[in-house]
């Protein structure tokens, strides 16, 4: 996980307008930012391939019954298919408090020799600014100087350097620097990011990559079922490794916005781990980290998540599949924010000059079908929605103040999230 710059998951899939949470668990809008990865737009899924439940969009075939490993065998075996990432971005655009303000760069001891940092706090020939503790740190003069405000971490999916991590750790990049497990550097490319489904790929400057990472099926996750971390932790630990269990899937994170697919484990992540992979004991991706909660408020910056949090292996693998053929995912768009009720889904606001609008929706009504299928808490809006594509047609139940009408609305694109 890294720190949250503002990521806001909840109402945007509805609404497309940013609200501002944390990817660390600020709640969003009740019950109605919740993005179920379990149902991506068609155009995804036909970008992906499915091998007996195992993504293959990426060329690599899982082996056709893989035995399990010991961890430390699964570890050896994608450790070097495990990549740290450090966002670039120039002075003038990054957002600077202290160490604890940096993404990946939790203020402790040691934390001056972070990769990526030298020179912080005390770059030659720069201005003096007090950060949040009042201490005074030199930054350079030049407003245009590129600066590491972030690491993460990410995996390499094939031959030809793709990688994939979370979209947070890649946001406003202007450069990449991507360290492979031998420490060396080379440059990446954002190719596709997606921000609703936190996902990235990038593609490395690299004439050979050192392995790739298979995909598993995520579908056959269990609680209880072992599994592996690696990432770059508190961004000075590269492909650090922990192992844990699965303790829940088919999680909503945050707890009123987020996907409603991920996976919840207890393997330890740290400020740094985003991105990186989540193994089972075959050495196969089955998730990536992007989350966690710790003890206290969210944890210490130094210290581990006690509940950990990552997208699930084949919700990642198509998603990513679709940004590497057309550079993003083109979600559907309804126009309006409301919350779930007993009885349907409330409107609680309708977006001026959205589909809804034009359709002739109003707040307070109450949406109880989509294209004729029943809206519940089990198959709410949003599971529905996300079936569709921009451009169809889909008739609206709505109870008006006791009176059932329905509407016929022409779904939008969702408008791109900006921080």
């Amino acid at each position: 996980m890294t720190k949250p710059q503002g990521n806001g998951l909840h109402k945007v899939a509805v609404t497309g307008a940013l609200t501002v949470g944390a990817i660390l668990g600020m709640a969003g809008a009740a019950g109605y930012g919740i993005v179920p990865g379990s149902m991506l737009p068609a155009s995804v899924a036909a970008q992906s391939v499915i091998d007996g439940g195992a993504c293959t969009a990426f060329g690599v075939e899982p082996a056709p019954v893989a035995a399990e490993m010991s961890v430390a065998d699964a570890a050896e075996k994608v450790n070097p298919a495990v990549v740290s990432i450090i966002n670039l971005q120039s002075l003038s655009q990054a957002e600077l408090g202290g160490f604890t303000g940096i993404e990946g760069f939790p203020e402790f001891p040691g934390s001056e020799d972070l990769p990526g940092s030298e020179g912080i706090p005390n770059l030659p020939g720069g201005e003096e600014t007090p950060d949040t503790e009042g201490r005074q740190i030199d930054l350079p003069a030049d407003g245009d100087a590129l600066i590491p405000v972030g690491t993460g971490s990410g995996f390499i999916v094939d031959a030809e350097g793709h990688v994939i991590t979370n979209a947070h750790v890649v946001a406003g990049a202007e450069e990449l620097t991507i360290a492979l497990a031998d420490g060396t550097e080379v440059p990446g490319t954002v190719l596709g990011s997606d921000a609703l489904l936190d996902v990235a790929i990038l593609k490395l400057d690299l004439e050979s990559v050192p392995a790739v990472a298979t995909f598993g099926d995520s579908s056959v996750l269990r609680a209880g079922d072992r599994v592996i971390a690696i990432g770059n932790a508190l961004g000075s630990f590269p492909n650090t490794v922990s192992e844990g269990t699965v303790n829940a899937t088919g999680r909503a994170f945050p707890a009123e916005g987020g996907l409603t697919t991920m996976i919840q484990h207890d393997a330890e992540i740290w400020h740094g781990n985003s991105g990186g992979p989540l193994l089972n004991l075959q050495g196969e991706v089955v998730g990536i980290n992007t989350a966690g909660i710790g003890s206290g408020a969210f944890g210490s910056d130094s210290g581990s998540a006690d509940m950990a949090f990552a997208v699930e292996g084949n919700t990642v693998c198509s998603a990513a599949a679709d940004l590497l053929a057309n550079g993003e995912i083109v979600w559907p768009y309804l126009g309006i924010q409301g919350e779930a009720t007993a009885d349907g889904q409330n409107v609680v606001e309708v977006v001026a000059d959205g589909p809804s609008a034009a359709a002739g929706l109003e707040a307070g009504d109450v949406i109880t079908a989509f294209a004729g299928e029943e809206i519940s808490r089990q198959n709410s809006l949003l599971d529905l929605l996300f079936g569709r594509e921009p451009g169809e047609v889909v008739t609206l139940t709505v109870d008006r103040t006791g009176t059932i009408e329905t509407f016929d609305v022409t779904l939008g694109e969702r408008p791109k999230i900006t921080e």
